[in-house]
């Protein structure tokens, strides 16, 4: 619970930041069809646009170095430019506009994540869990939007809404945040150590998020096309999925607070895999639905798992910049992957594998997260 007037008003600002941050990764998948359908993009080309903004999260991960609160609020003014730019573009200039947007919300996404672990150090599983509520918050707000604009409008009449929102959260952070000082960990003292460390999580986030991207990015288009309407039933479609996302980062917002939950992360990646496998070989819309729900729900707790383990051995919380940047690279190659092999095969079911496979890829490096002697050698 916050201890002061200034505890509450850092928390409510962290919150509202990273729900926004939720709304801007979340509403370019549910405005996809839009995009596609106004610039005339194959699978193929919407993948790279995509690939484009989620290789500019993990340069504005990157970027995060000093002081995270001034960080956010130039992370949001970037976001502003963009979506001002993006609501205007031709479509010469739509790629480096996507880049530039996700270098601008990367920033404040990570810069949160470190926000939080450098605050609360060892005891970060809770506080971040509830922040990533929050954000799936704001995901689920993002296709419930798109769904009401889109069905009167484009995806143009959106982007200049999120301009200025972006603009008062730079304000926000600006005037209430202000950063604490930096903690050490007591292990992982030696610096192979610690790159082993940030190595082996590198590669489970960069699978994660590469997942998390991958539906946010596709689901839309996947249920448009399973249902075969139009771009506002897509987009409300795929609200299931965060509703599962967004209910399941609640209760283990408040699980974590008080029980360990060491066998979650394993059974949340084991389900998700179940449910994304069953998705993509299942037809009927009913079924879809309830399989994006769960799929959702599975996934919602997976990421601040991670990340909370990774920040009760890394030396410092400013360690994690090369984590969140490395998965934010996975978050671009995966979306980017699932385009190509869906225009190259003709199925967007068969491009959605790389979900199931990559679910897979982290059931098997898990382990190597418990044995503390063998990973820090």
């Amino acid at each position: 619970m916050p201890r002061s007037a200034s505890d509450r008003r850092t928390l409510a600002a962290l919150h509202a930041a990273f729900a926004l941050t939720g709304v801007l990764h979340a509403i370019g998948g549910a405005l996809l069809p839009s995009i596609a359908q106004t610039f005339h993009l194959s699978d193929k080309q919407s993948g790279l646009l995509f690939f484009l903004y989620f290789a500019g999260t993990a340069i504005g991960a990157l970027l995060c170095i000093g002081r995270y609160a001034q960080m956010m609020s130039a992370g949001f003014v970037l976001v502003t430019l963009a979506c001002m730019g993006i609501a205007t573009t031709d479509a010469l200039l739509l790629r480096p506009l996507f880049l530039l947007l996700g270098i601008g919300v990367g920033v404040p996404m990570s810069a949160v994540s470190m926000f939080a672990g450098r605050k609360f150090g060892q005891a970060t599983a809770g506080p971040l869990t509830f922040l990533n509520f929050s954000w799936s918050l704001g995901a689920l707000f993002a296709p419930l939007l798109a769904a009401q604009v889109l069905l009167r409008h484009s995806y143009r009449a959106v982007y200049p809404a999120l301009a200025v929102l972006a603009i008062a959260a730079a304000g926000a952070c600006w005037l209430l945040l202000e950063d604490p000082p930096e903690r050490s960990a007591p292990e992982l003292r030696s610096g192979i150590r610690n790159i082993a460390w940030i190595v082996l999580f590198s590669a489970l986030t960069f699978a994660e998020v590469g997942i998390e991207n991958t539906t946010a990015t596709w689901l839309a288009t996947f249920a448009m096309r399973g249902e075969g309407a139009g771009a506002a039933v897509g987009a409300a479609s795929s609200a299931l999925y965060w509703c599962g996302f967004l209910g399941s980062r609640g209760l283990f917002s408040l699980l974590l607070l008080r029980v360990e939950t060491p066998r979650v992360l394993g059974l949340a990646v084991l389900g998700a895999a179940l449910a994304a496998t069953l998705l993509i070989v299942v037809p009927g819309s009913v079924e879809r639905g309830v399989l994006m729900l769960v799929l959702g729900a599975a996934l919602a707790p997976v990421f601040p798992l991670m990340l909370a383990r990774f920040f009760t051995r890394a030396r410092n919380a400013s360690d994690s910049r090369w984590v969140l940047s490395i998965c934010g690279f996975g978050g671009s190659v995966l979306p980017w992957l699932t385009g190509w092999i869906s225009a190259s095969s003709g199925s967007l079911r068969v491009g959605l594998a790389t979900v199931p496979a990559a679910l897979v890829s982290i059931l098997l490096l898990l382990p190597l997260t418990q044995r503390r002697g063998r990973i820090a050698s």
